[in-house]
């Protein structure tokens, strides 16, 4: 999780907001609460993006956090094609924290233990499929009560 890495994540949504939505550098920077001088500073990477700006970079326009901060996921949350504010899938709604330092870092670390919580279960469901798996595999190979029954009696054909 490099600053110059989250810059440059940062640079790329504020182009897809401009691109896809027509938005205005002036109009972006202006709901960031920074002023068009230090947003233009950020976009030519000469100064590092803060954490209050993504935070509301992710409130104001439904950009995907863990992708923001981490490189993961897709840019927009789900249901966000073409602009729309309306996702297509219920997303869990966080609960509102004030724009401070404290209150930026607190909501990225709910968000962190958001996901550590869902990858857990996620590798819960996986050793329990493993071990279903290996469950069958153990049944293909084992002999049925009847053919093991059928391997002990003599053969009934006629004899030559």
């Amino acid at each position: 999780m490099e600053k110059t890495d989250i810059n440059g994540r940062f640079i790329t949504a504020i182009n897809h907001l401009i691109e896809s939505r027509k938005l205005s550098k002036t109009s972006i920077a202006q709901s960031l609460g920074i002023k068009p001088a230090k947003f233009s500073e950020i976009l030519n990477e000469r100064m590092n993006v803060g954490t209050d700006t993504l935070a509301l970079l992710c409130k104001n326009y439904s950009i995907n956090a863990s992708w923001l901060l981490l490189g993961e996921g897709a840019m927009l949350l789900p249901g966000e094609l073409n602009g729309c504010n309306k996702p297509s899938i219920a997303i869990p709604q966080l609960p509102e924290f004030p724009m401070t330092s404290e209150g930026v870092c607190e909501m990225f670390l709910t968000i962190l233990r958001d996901r550590d919580a869902r990858f857990q279960e996620q590798a819960e469901e996986i050793g329990r499929l493993k071990e279903r798996i290996a469950q069958l595999e153990r049944e293909k190979n084992e002999p049925t009560a009847s053919y093991q029954d059928a391997q002990r009696e003599p053969s009934t054909s006629p004899a030559d």
